[in-house]
């Protein structure tokens, strides 16, 4: 039994008894898969699954749990990019932003949830959206960012139009998977803050125009559990 089919094997009962796990792995219904090594995403709070990958396969499989490669220290796949400057706050007299309603997730996993954007500008908004916005979780003492959501997303463009004065309530995804090494592979159970970045359509652009003004959120609370 070669590599590939001893490994297709252990991914495919993995698949059957915890598909939530695996985010990305090869093509399992190839009979062949070329040389090692093979490239497995988990799920932030699979770190038990890609131990016994580890254990069994070593070398031959490439893990990333979350966002960070496994085991802690090994180069992670693709190169990481310099951290962006943050984009300005919402002014208050531009918009308001809050969540839907108590934001409380376990840790290692995702929440699908609202955020609810006023206008205060009076001229109205239109945010470009994938069909919902994405969270970061930062530290609410020091703002410093230290995780999210790690996965893919299809990115179809759909605006979101606030009418002057009005409030519209955009889906929010909130991840909980670590970005800091010091962490582990989730953000840790305890009280966090949530923070969006909003790309707002300038007044006056049609819809589909590649014109954006960053804002963000305030931060806003997120309770994480066991």
């Amino acid at each position: 039994m070669t590599a590939w089919d001893e490994l297709r094997e252990a991914l495919s009962r993995l698949r059957a008894d915890q598909p939530e796990a695996l985010l990305g792995y090869p093509d399992l219904d190839k009979d062949e898969h070329g040389p090692p090594p093979y490239y497995i995403e988990l799920a932030a709070w699979a770190e038990a699954a890609a131990e016994g990958l580890h254990r069994r396969f070593g070398d031959e499989v490439h893990l990333t749990v979350g966002a960070l490669p496994y085991p802690p220290g090994r180069s992670p796949r693709w190169p990481r990019r310099p951290p962006r400057e943050p984009a300005p706050l919402l002014a208050p007299d531009e918009a308001g932003a809050e969540l839907s309603g108590p934001a409380v997730v376990r840790s290692g996993h995702t929440l699908d949830h609202g955020l609810l954007v006023r206008d205060r500008s009076g001229a109205g908004l239109a945010i470009a959206t994938n069909g919902r916005v994405t969270a970061v979780v930062v530290d609410r003492a020091t703002g410093e960012m230290v995780g999210g959501y790690a996965g893919w997303q299809t990115s179809p463009l759909v605006v979101v139009r606030v009418p002057p004065g009005g409030t519209e309530r955009i889906p929010l995804l909130i991840g909980t998977a670590s970005s800091k090494e010091r962490l582990g592979y989730t953000v840790p159970p305890g009280h966090w803050g949530v923070q969006v970045t909003l790309s707002l359509i300038p007044a006056g652009e049609p819809w589909h125009s590649r014109e954006r003004i960053s804002r963000r959120t305030p931060v806003l609370p997120l309770e994480i559990t066991a």
